[in-house]
């Protein structure tokens, strides 16, 4: 009786322990992110360097109302990681081993989104905390649902206005940030992952 006494505890034990880490919250996940691009019609790139070109005509302004995005591992992510979020060095040489990154502009509106999964979940908080940082006094911060977020809605270059979120999940970093006062785009994105919106900052 006591053996099977000790079983049964040791199978309810099981149970609760399962429990909680089926219930752990997940990385924001990207396939959800080439998910909501495929919605928008954005053009995927599968070769870095055709995106990276394109990549650098749109956030020139040079476009005409385009959108488009990329999935990448391994080598190709870190690049993505290296030449477009970090191309003036504003932050560390962290490892990263998925990213899915879009662009949408045209001559009056630029709208990116970056989502980064790091190999140490150290350097996805690190580079959460110097990222918002650069906020303006008038951001905010938080917790929400198992993620972290830091927002802001301010003047951006040239007197635009500017709309930027960052959050952070597990070793996953997602972020957003748009010039112009159209903020659908923005709004949207936040709706499909279930975050605050820097809209309403």
């Amino acid at each position: 009786m006591k053996t099977l006494k000790r079983l049964t505890c040791a199978i309810l034990a099981a149970a609760m322990i399962f429990g909680l880490t089926a219930c752990k919250a997940k990385e924001f996940d990207h396939k959800k992110l080439s998910d909501f691009c495929e919605e928008q019609d954005f053009e995927e790139y599968d070769e870095y360097d055709d995106f990276f070109k394109e990549y650098g005509k749109i956030i020139s302004f040079r476009a005409e109302d385009e959108g488009i995005y990329m999935y990448a591992t391994k080598g190709d992510a870190q690049d993505l990681y290296d030449d477009v979020l970090n191309r003036f060095k504003d932050f560390p040489d962290y490892d990263v081993s998925e990213a899915t990154l879009f662009s949408y502009g045209g001559k009056e509106q630029l709208t990116v989104g970056y989502l980064f999964t790091f190999e140490e979940t150290k350097e996805a908080e690190k580079l959460f905390k110097k990222y918002s940082r650069g906020f303006a006094d008038d951001g905010e911060s938080g917790e929400e649902k198992g993620y972290s977020y830091s927002i802001e809605a301010g003047d951006g270059p040239s007197g635009k206005d500017t709309l930027t979120g960052v959050y952070l999940k597990g070793n996953t970093v997602l972020i957003v940030r748009s010039m112009t006062k159209d903020s659908d785009l923005v709004e949207d994105m936040c709706a499909y992952f279930k975050v605050i919106s820097p809209t309403e900052a």
